[in-house]
């Protein structure tokens, strides 16, 4: 059947796209516009309460893929059909709504079986797909499917902005490289800090115990951009005193870190070294991981007079850390010395729900005595089990 539109027809469409703007969620090229209201065209109606059942039968098999503020929506073909009407409804009430409520955001899709929704502002949206033929519609089902929509994670965003981009903070080093990007799986930051045991490791370490923070402090911090291949190497100052106190901690006594190196061997840089910089090596592996070496040194090893360097003895930071990809994330396998401790964590790009923080525990090593720097001693151990979002799961040595 065809038909000219009324006011009355253009006035509900219109409504539809108000509440659905307010709504937060559909986008200028999902609705009808003005124009397309006035036109003479098949039958279309503006909500899902207007539509009556015709004799196909329902849509089945509705999918989705998630995206940056986007969802794919995908389904099975329903015989007969030569058009698909799609509606939405935007809340994450527990009592899901019924579908006669929904608000008509694309039609005219032909015998296409997929679309995708984009510029989403909603946390969730819940979708119901309806089969069209000759401008006559099919049944809705009563309750839709709901989607939670994947919105990108801060703490992604701040561990780029930290490694990949910014200037680092006042007597910091920070190198920069790049290898191959491959699937994006997120941010990883393997880091050596010292960690909060006794007074004495409290005065020369990094004030704090385990957290998932990207810009909390580390003797040295490496980071890979999974997607873009970005890798980057950041050393912080040394500092001979300090506490951690109630707002945070105070250092004082402090030397600039040294200069940061890559070099193809890193870890093979042991404790007789005179060289005075940090050095890292990073290659991909053969099955799309990544392999870091490590030979990282406090700045007070290194008080020159003249030709003659002297200092306390700890000794450099030596690591070999190896990540093989699993599923969306990696298994860590790390042989480094004792001490200090180490936190392996990954910074997914996207999280569902709002734009909150969220990182993953890929796995961590907890530290023995400062000694062990110098003493040749070393450990390895291998991440266990899925990750987690608490320090609940230490690596196995």
């Amino acid at each position: 059947m065809r038909s000219t539109r009324t006011r009355k027809t253009s006035a509900l469409a219109v409504a539809a796209v108000a509440t659905g703007l307010l709504a937060g969620g559909i986008t200028a090229g999902g609705v009808f516009t003005m124009a397309e209201s006035t036109d003479t065209a098949t039958d279309t109606i503006a909500n899902a309460a207007a539509a009556g059942p015709g004799k196909l039968s329902a849509v089945k098999g509705l999918k989705f893929t998630l995206g940056d503020r986007s969802v794919k929506l995908d389904w099975k073909k329903v015989a007969g059909a030569d058009d698909y009407r799609i509606y939405a409804e935007y809340s994450c009430d527990n009592v899901p709504h019924s579908t006669s409520s929904y608000q008509l955001i694309k039609d005219r899709l032909g015998k296409t079986t997929e679309w995708t929704h984009q510029n989403i502002k909603a946390t969730c949206v819940n979708y119901a797909v309806a089969a069209v033929r000759d401008g006559q519609q099919g049944v809705l089902p009563s309750v839709g499917k709901r989607v939670v929509v994947l919105m990108p994670n801060r703490d992604h965003s701040a561990a780029a902005q930290r490694f990949f981009s910014a200037v680092p903070r006042s007597g910091d080093q920070v190198a920069r490289t790049r290898v191959a990007s491959g699937k994006d799986r997120g941010i990883v930051l393997a880091r050596a800090y010292i960690r909060n045991k006794t007074v004495f490791t409290d005065a020369i370490g990094d004030h704090r115990g385990w957290t998932a923070d990207p810009a909390a402090s580390a003797k040295i911090t490496l980071a890979w951009n999974t997607g873009t291949g970005e890798v980057a190497a950041y050393a912080h100052k040394s500092c001979a005193v300090g506490a951690t106190v109630p707002s945070g901690s105070v250092e004082t006594l402090c030397r600039d870190a040294l200069p940061l190196a890559f070099i193809s061997d890193a870890a093979s840089v042991g404790d007789t070294s005179k060289d005075a910089r940090n050095l890292i090596s990073v290659s991909r592996t053969g099955s799309g991981g990544l392999s870091l070496g490590v030979s990282a040194i406090n700045s007070w090893e290194r008080t020159c007079v003249g030709g003659a360097c002297v200092g306390p003895g700890f000794g450099r930071i030596n690591a070999r850390l190896t990540l093989s990809p699993s599923k969306d994330t990696f298994t860590a396998s790390l042989t480094a010395d004792k001490f200090p401790a180490w936190e392996v964590l990954r910074y997914p790009h996207f999280v569902q729900g709002a734009p909150i923080g969220e990182a993953r525990i890929i796995g961590f090593r907890d530290q023995t005595e400062i000694g062990d720097l110098t003493s040749g001693r070393q450990s390895t151990c291998t991440s266990k089990g899925p990750e987690t979002l608490q320090f609940t799961n230490p690596m196995s040595c």
